[in-house]
C-alpha cells in the first residue's frame, strides 16, 4: 500500500510482483518469529490465532525447524527481487530490523524481563522491537522499491512504527477495559510484570491520550501525499477500536 501511494500505481501494474515478494518475505519472517516466540523456552504460549501453537501440535523440534525454514524462505524471496541494487538494500534492511537490535532483540528483552519489575520504557522498547521492527522494515522496503528519497523513507517508517504502537496499546486498553482491571487507575512509575500493560503503567486516560497522539502523528505524516486513502483507512480502523 505504501509502494502504491508513493508510485501512484494500481494493483494490476506489472511492476508489482517484486513488491508482493517483499511483502510476503516480511510476513514469513513475522510468522517465523511468532513460532519461536510461542515456544516453552520463550513465552510458552499454548495458542496462536485461536489454534494450538505449532509446538503444542507438532512438538518443540518441529516448531524450531519450521520457524527456521520460514526465516530462510523469507530471505530467499527477498533475493528474487529483479533490481539487484534494490534487492541488496531490501535484504540489508530486513536483516537490520530482524537481528539483535530489532525483532530478535525485542524477544530477548521480553524474555529477560520475566518475573521482574516492568518499567514503561522497557515495555515500549519491547513493543518497538517485537512489533515495530517488522512494520518499519515493511515501510522502508516499500520506499526502497518505490525509489523514494531518504526523507520519505523516514516518514513512512515513522508512520508504520506509530501505527503499530497505537495498535499494541489499544490491545492493552481493550483487555483491561473489558475486565475492569485495577490497572485502569494505576499511575505508578512501574508495576509487577503481571500488570505490565500500558494501562497498568500509565493509567487508562494517559494511555488513551497517547494512542490518540500516535494516530494523529500518523495522519499528519502522510497527509501531504496523494493516493493516501488506504493508509488513512488503516488509521481510522485502529482508531475505531479505541474504547
Amino acid at each position: 500500500t505504501i509502494y502504491e501511494m508513493l508510485t501512484g500505481l494500481k494493483k494490476n501494474n506489472k511492476q508489482l510482483p517484486d513488491v508482493v515478494k517483499a511483502a510476503c518475505a516480511v510476513e514469513l519472517i513475522h510468522n517465523a518469529a511468532m513460532v519461536h516466540d510461542d515456544l516453552p523456552a520463550l513465552m510458552n504460549k499454548k495458542e496462536r490465532r485461536g489454534l494450538p501453537a505449532i509446538h503444542q501440535e507438532y512438538g518443540n523440534a518441529v516448531a524450531i525447524l519450521a520457524a527456521d525454514a520460514l526465516y530462510t524462505l523469507g530471505f530467499e524471496l527477498m533475493g528474487e527481487i529483479k533490481d539487484a541494487k534494490k534487492a541488496n538494500l531490501a535484504i540489508r534492511n530486513l536483516c537490520i530490523n530482524t537481528k539483535s537490535y530489532g525483532l530478535i532483540g525485542g524477544q530477548a528483552i521480553d524474555l529477560a524481563s520475566k518475573r521482574k519489575v516492568m518499567k514503561i520504557n522497557t515495555l515500549r522498547y519491547i513493543d518497538m522491537k517485537k512489533v515495530g521492527s517488522l512494520l518499519q522494515a515493511a515501510a522502508e522496503i516499500a520506499s526502497i522499491l518505490a525509489g523514494s528519497d531518504e526523507n520519505t523513507r523516514q516518514i513512512m517508517s515513522t508512520y508504520a512504527i506509530n501505527l503499530g504502537m497505537a495498535y499494541q496499546m489499544i490491545e492493552d486498553i481493550e483487555k483491561d477495559y473489558a475486565r475492569g482491571s485495577d490497572g485502569l487507575d494505576f499511575n505508578e512509575e512501574f508495576v509487577p510484570v503481571s500488570k505490565a500493560s500500558y494501562t497498568g503503567l500509565m493509567g487508562f486516560d494517559k494511555a488513551r491520550k497517547q494512542v490518540e497522539t500516535l494516530l494523529e502523528d500518523c495522519s499528519r505524516s502522510i497527509k501531504p501525499y496523494p493516493n493516501n486513502a488506504v493508509l488513512m483507512e488503516f488509521i481510522q480502523m485502529i482508531s475505531e477500536k479505541l474504547p
